[in-house]
């Protein structure tokens, strides 16, 4: 059960992956699309973690106080929530703003910071993936500190180039002009 269970999430994890580099070598429809599904099964697969890591906490603090619960979950899911909470703002701005991005009536500062946010969401991936494959998770249900304060440390750059792509969205779209032929 527990082969399968980790097939599962990180079969999501890969198409996700799988998802954003269509997405990053296409565009418009195509493109929004792909980031669609890839940011939505990364959800998934995020969850799915979570559920692991949560149960890991609970079990090991079932009788420990509040206080220590609460930090014990801070520290090993707080990466994952960030990255949840990150992936969730993006998807909100994706479907709120489909027309105007499927329409191209967006600065053209939109893709550079989608971009470089798909290529903060890869790294953490690859920083999940390559923990989350150890034999140390698998039996103990942790990753490390030190990448789980390195995924912290890119999940907060991923959310300020997400607000920033917030307000692209929201104060920089553009008609443009058509050329007159």
């Amino acid at each position: 059960m527990k082969d399968w269970y980790s097939g599962i999430y990180k079969a999501c994890i890969l198409a996700s992956l799988i998802a954003f580099i269509i997405g990053f070598f296409s565009e418009s429809k195509t493109s929004l699309g792909a980031y669609l599904s890839g940011y939505s099964v990364l959800t998934i697969g995020i969850i799915m973690i979570l559920i692991i890591l949560f149960n890991n906490v609970f079990r090991v603090y079932s009788n420990g106080s509040t206080l220590q619960i609460l930090y014990s979950i801070l520290m090993t899911t707080g990466p994952f929530l960030l990255m949840l909470t990150v992936i969730g703002f993006i998807l909100y701005l994706l479907v709120n703003y489909r027309d105007k991005i499927i329409e191209g009536n967006i600065s053209p500062s939109y893709n550079s910071f989608s971009n470089i946010i798909v290529m903060l969401l890869l790294i953490q991936l690859y920083l999940v993936y390559t923990n989350i494959s150890t034999d140390n998770f698998e039996s103990t249900g942790k990753i490390s500190k030190v990448t789980s304060s390195f995924i912290y440390l890119l999940g907060v750059l991923t959310f300020i180039c997400s607000i920033i792509l917030s307000t692209i969205l929201k104060y920089f779209s553009t008609d443009g002009f058509t050329n007159i032929s």
